[in-house]
């Protein structure tokens, strides 16, 4: 049986005017996250320039493998973030 998580990122966007800043910001990010084969929205705080909250869902064999892309994507976040601040992070997990 499939194994998903849906990981929540706070995200702090320093020194964002404004909305269409702000979007133009995150692109980059959603954009290789959705080429992960992920699915990604930005969930929350839609209105707040400065601050964003991204979710993504992933779904899996097992839990095991589903572990080790949870860890392999938190990386990969931690690395290519650029001028995002990753604030927190929430990690719902179905098996």
């Amino acid at each position: 049986m499939a194994s998903h998580f849906i990981l929540h990122l706070h995200f702090r966007l320093q020194g964002c005017h404004g909305l269409k800043e702000k979007r133009s910001r995150l692109a980059p990010l959603l954009t290789k996250l959705k080429n992960q084969n992920l699915s990604v929205i930005e969930s929350d705080l839609m209105d707040k320039h400065q601050e964003a909250i991204i979710s993504i869902a992933k779904v899996s064999l097992n839990s095991s493998s589903l572990n080790r892309d949870l860890d392999q994507l938190l990386a990969f976040i931690d690395e290519d973030r650029n001028d995002l601040y990753l604030i927190d992070y929430q990690v719902e997990q179905f098996v």
